[in-house]
């Protein structure tokens, strides 16, 4: 079922997904419409890192993004599901969730397993682009809620130095004014995420116009976002940096995404 409300002047149209059976799980997080279109992707001249620029359009099919970052209770589902899968590195009492870590997001995934955990859900990784489209917008902000910088009342960021065992991070949901204006959360701060493309720090002097999906080599995948650690300038919409795969960094998570029609699978 789509459901469609009124959020600062902005149609909103959310994927209720509460019900659906995708593998041996149910999918529990609403998810966000983006339509069709074309945006601006990269930083402002003058602004940002080497690898945000050039400045270039992309036009993206619609697609769905999670509302909010992939949890510790939705982790546990995916667990109970797979027994051969395991817990992450802390925030946990056995298999199951410690009570004060479940509406937090997951951290500590190798990208695959962020990969792995989607598919189990019926998705998939975002692509960097669609990521960016979902923060960025069509008009541009300079961090997910608008042009503002950030404070400690839109984000969970600049904390040193420790993870606490999972308490520094906050819940989804928590910051109302960081969410975007087009209804998702934690774009930046609280756990970087995880996106579907390789990292090239020069891609975007060639990436295509239409729903680019990185290169088709590379030894890192992409990370989007900041985290609850990070300096303010990881916060920005445009920014972009890459990391190994196979670390279970303390710092990184992910959210799933959906196509809106066949056309478009990554794998």
């Amino acid at each position: 079922m789509i459901l469609m409300i009124r959020y600062a002047g902005c149609l909103i149209f959310i994927l209720l997904l509460n019900g659906d059976s995708f593998g041996n799980g149910k999918v529990t997080l609403d998810m966000v419409f983006f339509p069709e279109g074309e945006f601006e992707m990269g930083g402002l001249e003058g602004q940002g890192k080497k690898n945000e620029h050039p400045r270039h359009k992309v036009y993206l099919n619609a697609f769905y993004l999670d509302m909010y970052e992939v949890t510790f209770a939705d982790f546990e589902k995916y667990l109970k599901a797979n027994l051969k899968q395991y817990p992450t590195i802390t925030g946990w009492n056995g298999r199951k969730a410690r009570s004060d870590m479940k509406n937090k997001p997951i951290f500590g995934l190798q990208w695959k397993r962020c990969r792995n955990f989607c598919r189990w859900r019926g998705k998939r990784l975002p692509t960097e682009a669609e990521w960016e489209r979902a923060a960025k917008g069509t008009e541009n902000r300079k961090y997910p809620w608008g042009n503002e910088e950030p404070d400690k009342k839109r984000a969970n960021f600049g904390n040193c130095c420790f993870i606490q065992k999972g308490r520094i991070l906050t819940e989804v949901g928590h910051f109302k004014i960081g969410m975007s204006p087009e209804g998702v959360y934690d774009l930046g701060g609280n756990v970087a995420e995880w996106v579907y493309d390789l990292y090239d720090k020069k891609y975007y002097q060639n990436s295509p116009y239409k729903n680019p999906k990185g290169p088709k080599k590379g030894k890192y995948h992409v990370i989007r976002g900041g985290a609850w650690n990070s300096l303010p300038v990881y916060l920005r919409s445009s920014s972009r940096y890459g990391d190994s795969d196979a670390k279970d960094y303390y710092g990184i998570g992910c959210r799933c995404a959906k196509d809106v029609n066949n056309s478009y699978k990554p794998k």
